[in-house]
Order: C-alpha cells, then structure tokens, then sequence
C-alpha cells in the first residue's frame, strides 16, 4: 500500500504536465492565428496608405517633410496633415506588426486611421477645388471600395481575437495563461467606411 501513494502522485503529475503542454500549445495556436490574421489585415491596410500615398503630389512622395508653400495655404496645408497622417499611419503599424495583442497599439492603430480618414476628406476638398482634372468622386470612391474589401479581413482578425481571449478566460487555461502572462488582446473598432 505504501507504494500506491507515490505512484499516484506521480500520475497525477504527468497528468497535470500533459494538460499544462497541450494547454500552452493551444493558446500558442492561437496566439499565432491572431498574428497570421493580422498579418493579412497589416499587409491590406498597408496596400491602402500606400495608394493615399500616391494621391500626394510628387514633391510630398517618399518619406521626407514636404517643402513649405507649394500650393495655395489652405490646400497645401490639408496635404500635409494627410501627408501626416500617412506617416502616423505607417508608425502605428509597423508598430503593431511586432505585437498584435496589445490593447494600446490597437487603438492608436485605429485612432491612426481614423485621423487619416478625416485628413483625407480634408484634403479631397481642397482637391476637388484647387487642383483642375482631379476626379474626387473617383478617388473617394476608389477608397472606400479599399474599406469595403478589407472587412472581411477585420472581421476574421477580430474573430480569431474573440477566440483567443475565451481561451484566455476559461478555467483552468487561465491560471496557465496567468502564469505565461498572456493578456487579453483587443480588436480592431469597426473603421469608417465612407472616404468623402
């Protein structure tokens, strides 16, 4: 009888080392679900700052500060804010890229898009006013088809968000995840969809 006691504990050990393993497997699974599904919304959302980007005359192309004064005040001013926007747009995800679960870089990510919607309304404004042969319909129209299409690419990332973070919650995965220092991830807020 003395025997069965240790033997007992130490299958409940393996037990609970087994569980521990293919928990922690598990939430890695996930983890790198939300990666690859932000990885494909990160790939769109830079497809479409790359298009705002070429919308920008060429003298405010390619990573620089543009030069002062090169249209009228108030229509140079609203391209350099987009200008700006596409840079703070650009930051935020190759911030994100590196770690999509954390609650702050998703919102400044959103918060970056969002000033870069409103900066490109500005912008096409001034546009459509200023600049002859420059079809602001067409290219509002052109930016919100890139939105409509990106939605489903939203919608998976922030499913496979939901997923991990009931994954996260449940017990006994959580205690685990606790221990690991997994934390819940955020979504992505819905994004605007109109452009003008």
């Amino acid at each position: 009888m003395t025997w069965t006691h240790p033997l007992l504990v130490g299958i409940a050990c393996a037990v609970l080392l087994f569980w521990a393993v293919g928990a922690y497997n598990r939430l890695m699974r996930l983890r790198a679900k939300v990666k690859k599904q932000f990885a494909a919304l990160d790939a769109f959302m830079l497809r479409e700052l790359v298009w705002v980007q070429g919308c920008l005359p060429d003298t405010m192309r390619g990573g620089t500060m543009p030069a002062p004064l090169t249209l009228q005040d108030e229509s140079h001013a609203a391209l350099v804010r987009l200008w700006a926007a596409c840079e703070q747009l650009a930051a935020a995800l190759a911030e994100t890229r590196h770690n999509p679960y954390t609650p702050e870089l998703m919102e400044g990510l959103a918060t970056a898009h969002d000033t870069l919607g409103a900066a490109w309304q500005r912008a096409l404004e001034h546009l459509a006013a200023d600049t002859p042969g420059v079809d602001a319909t067409r290219l509002a129209n052109r930016r919100t088809h890139l939105l409509h299409q990106s939605l489903p690419l939203r919608e998976s990332f922030n499913a496979s968000v939901l997923t991990y973070n009931r994954a996260i919650g449940q017990f006994p995965a959580s205690l685990l995840a606790r221990l690991c220092g997994f934390r819940p991830a955020a979504i992505l807020r819905a994004l605007p969809l109109s452009s003008a």
